[in-house]
């Protein structure tokens, strides 16, 4: 089971790196939501909960956020709602202070998720790995740790590619 476990961590790796290699909005969120359905289940069967549960509420938040443009959608209020979710799993699944770390990583990513410029959910994003690095190395998450490293490698490509100002 353990060999399954670190192998959908991989899998989640490589839906991650894809997802910040687009330059649009709605294909980031999409690769996001798939990803964090292979981690939610990676982090549960590692017996990483805060992990697993948190990655519960991304996907939510992708599919939700993914809408955007859409009334229903566009409110601010979700921030407040996926962000006090994610608080309550933060609390529920306390395992001390490492617990911290993967909750205030993805109240970040729920913030960066809701704007609709993808160089500002690069920005917001890039601070939430190191969070995720440490909570990946004290779970043994192999996957989780090397899709930090790519992520992070990932973003700052992105934002060279993206985000740079053209010299004149």
């Amino acid at each position: 089971m353990e060999t399954f476990a670190q192998i959908l961590g991989f899998i989640g790796l490589a839906l991650a790196i894809v997802s910040f290699q687009s330059n649009r909005r709605r294909n980031i969120l999409l690769f996001q939501l798939l990803a964090g359905t292979v981690f939610t289940l990676h982090f549960l069967l590692i017996g990483a909960y805060t992990g697993s549960l948190l990655n519960v509420i991304g996907v939510a938040r992708s599919a939700v956020f993914s809408f955007k443009g859409k009334k229903w959608a566009d409110s601010r209020v979700w921030i407040g709602v996926f962000c006090a979710a994610m608080a309550v799993i933060g609390i529920f699944t306390w395992d001390g202070p490492a617990s911290l770390l993967p909750t205030v990583a993805m109240m970040l990513t729920t913030v960066a998720f809701f704007l609709s410029n993808p160089t500002y959910i690069r920005r917001l994003n890039l601070p939430s790995s190191p969070m995720w690095m440490v909570y990946n190395l004290i779970n043994r998450s192999y996957g989780g740790i090397l899709t930090e490293c790519f992520v992070m490698t990932s973003l700052l490509i992105a934002m060279f590619r993206f985000d740079r100002k053209k010299k004149v």
